[in-house]
């Protein structure tokens, strides 16, 4: 299945004070590891879309078979990224389009591959990880969303359309989804269990 990858990595992080992109772990920023890990599906091609500390983040992926792309608008929020990813990466015809964020430590490629087996065993359009009563990130969209994703406003991502197409909506669980580091303390809990 040609699956085409967006990683969302334009945000100014202005809660944590730091580019969350660019934390690392073991090392490694991560918004390195998730790049590395949508190239280790090998279903296609990858974009990190940048705005806020774009040049650091660019070259924290200096050497990765990625594309770049700087959304001028990511002051707007995060539909603005997604819309832009969208914009270049259906030109290559995917038959879906992963959406990941960076700030979820606890993805790993087992997830991702559970996402894109779920995406080839069912007929729906969306195939969304599920944490608690949340359907979101990662998430995979079929061309029937497309459009509505190059609709998005604001800072809402794609959740609406999850929320509105129910019956179209595929889950595989994922209870660390819950887990993203948007604050200091949400950082140093995460320290704390590596």
């Amino acid at each position: 299945m040609q699956i085409a990858t967006i990683i969302l990595a334009a945000g100014a992080s202005s809660r944590l004070g730091e580019p969350k992109q660019l934390l690392l772990e073991n090392g490694q920023p991560l918004v390195r590891r998730m790049a590395q890990m949508a190239i280790d599906l090998n279903a296609g091609p990858v974009v990190v879309v940048v705005g806020a500390n774009a040049d650091a983040v660019t070259e924290a992926l200096h050497d990765l078979r990625v594309r770049h792309l700087l959304n001028p608008d990511w002051e707007t929020g995060m539909a603005s990224s997604i819309r832009v990813g969208v914009e270049l990466l259906e030109k290559t015809r995917p038959e879906a389009i992963l959406v990941l964020l960076t700030d979820q430590p606890y993805v790993t490629r087992a997830l991702l591959e559970r996402l894109v087996e779920q995406a080839t065993s069912t007929h729906k359009a969306i195939i969304a990880s599920q944490y608690g009563d949340v359907h979101g990130v990662p998430i995979l969209f079929r061309p029937a969303y497309f459009e509505a994703l190059k609709s998005l406003t604001g800072d809402t991502g794609a959740r609406k359309l999850v929320q509105n197409h129910p019956d179209d909506v595929a889950t595989v669980p994922f209870e660390e989804g819950a887990i993203d580091l948007d604050t200091p303390e949400d950082v140093a809990k995460w320290r704390e269990e590596q």
